[in-house]
């Protein structure tokens, strides 16, 4: 038997200003895996299609299929400059604690991750 292990999950939350605007349009990416490149530079691999951009609502919802993760990074960046509502800072989150529903032999199962909001700060 064949197989490589793998888990799924879900990350979902919402994005306000520093003043508590709910922000249209912010881009949020789902990473894991962190290395370190040939030049020495610190870097996160982006799962596939692991991001989002938040609706009227500020709100986001990222679905990722991939290798196990022991540490998930989010990251929420101001792609749209003033159009938005002003230009923000990014701002990234680092999700540590798991709690996986339907392993099985290969699979760790499926990680729902609520409420990961962010407040991003004015440049």
């Amino acid at each position: 038997m064949y197989g490589s292990p793998s888990a799924s999950y879900t990350t979902s939350g919402c994005v306000r200003s520093d003043e508590g605007k709910l922000l249209q349009g912010v881009k949020v990416s789902v990473g894991g895996h962190p290395y370190t490149d040939s030049l020495g530079k610190k870097q996160i691999r982006f799962e596939g299609s692991g991001s989002a951009l938040t609706n009227s609502q500020g709100e986001y919802r990222v679905d990722i299929h991939t290798f196990p993760l022991t540490e998930m990074i989010i990251v929420a960046e101001d792609i749209d400059g003033e159009q938005g509502g002003g230009e923000f800072e990014s701002d990234t989150l680092v999700v540590r604690d798991f709690k996986y529903k339907g392993e099985g032999l290969w699979y760790s199962g499926h990680a729902d991750i609520d409420e990961i909001n962010f407040i991003l700060k004015k440049k």
